[in-house]
């Protein structure tokens, strides 16, 4: 077991050194001079040694190797460098958002697992049935839907034509000076429009992983067995089956997070939810590079660490990945 968390670390910080170099080449590979489209997209105007000493403070002077390796010593002291917007240290902003996002990601993936899980299975016990049939297809029309486009039509529907849901932001204006009932009443009514959109995508996933994780499970021997003694089918369906079904959920783990992490920079930018996607999405618009991969430290960070502890449970759960991780 001990061998095989330790393989696994090894598989996510070699990855993570991977998707920093990725990043930073592609980011600096853009063609222009990003101090100079900040400094003209802001209208100022900057004589020339100033836009030196600029660059020169943000090391961009140096040769792109020098640059990475710069930065990644600064990275170990979680020093993300300055935002090259306002100033600010990179790191405030990001622990500053960071939460927002945990939130809403983590709203939307309790109420897709809550609602999702028991659906899927549902639809497992009952397969090859009309109804089995039907949410079949509607599960897949869900998870086919773009993020953006649901919302769009989410935020048509019940902020632009009925009125009853906010649009845009976190809060109202006069948010600290409700009540404690009120701020959670408040805080409440603008989260339902973005994690409603989080969560349709997510329902779809769970349900057509459980659906067919059950559809797997039944037909085992056990199974046979369970139901040759007389077991009932709803205690053969959520006892003896459903146990061994949420096991492959486990893997759900590692795939949900990057899902939510990607899905909430497009719904945060369309409901202005000031998280770390939209700072994301403003940052690369910006051309800001040192936010820019602060967020992508944070993102993969939040990716291999959610993917090792689902590989970590899923040897903890089933005694034959131990074995084959012991052999090895």
């Amino acid at each position: 077991m001990y061998a095989y968390v330790i393989r696994r670390l090894l598989y996510a910080i070699l990855t993570f050194f991977g998707i920093t170099v990725v990043t930073f080449a592609l980011i600096h590979s853009v063609p222009g001079d990003p101090v100079s489209f900040f400094t003209g997209a802001a209208g100022m105007n900057v004589s020339g040694p100033a836009l030196e000493a600029i660059r020169h403070e943000y090391h961009l002077d140096r040769p792109l190797r020098e640059q990475y390796f710069h930065w990644l010593r600064g990275v170990v002291t979680l020093d993300f460098g300055r935002s090259m917007v306002d100033r600010r240290p990179v790191s405030t902003w990001i622990f500053e958002r960071l939460p927002r996002t945990l939130m809403l990601s983590g709203i939307a993936f309790v109420l897709a697992a809550a609602i999702g899980i028991p659906i899927g299975l549902w639809s497992g016990a009952h397969s090859n049935r009309l109804l089995d049939r039907g949410s079949s297809i509607v599960f897949f029309l869900l998870y086919s839907l773009p993020t953006f486009w649901v919302a769009l039509l989410l935020a048509d529907l019940f902020s632009v034509r009925l009125g009853v849901l906010p649009l845009f932001g976190m809060s109202s204006d006069g948010y600290s000076e409700l009540s404690l009932g009120g701020r959670i009443v408040d805080r409440t009514r603008y989260l339902i429009l973005p994690v409603l959109t989080l969560t349709i995508g997510q329902i779809a996933i769970f349900a057509r992983f459980s659906r067919s994780a059950l559809s797997e499970v039944i037909r085992q021997d056990f199974i046979l067995t369970a139901r040759a003694k007389g077991v009932g089918e709803g205690a053969l369906v959520w006892r003896h089956a459903g146990r061994n079904t949420l096991l492959p959920l486990i893997t759900l783990l590692g795939l949900t997070i990057p899902y939510l992490l990607s899905g909430s920079l497009i719904v945060e930018a369309i409901f202005q939810w000031p998280g770390i996607g939209l700072l994301y999405f403003d940052s690369i618009w910006a051309r800001d590079y040192p936010t820019i991969m602060g967020l992508t430290v944070v993102s993969a960070v939040l990716t291999l660490l959610a993917s090792l502890i689902a590989d970590i449970l899923y040897a903890a759960a089933d005694p034959r990945v131990r074995f084959e991780a012991g052999k090895r």
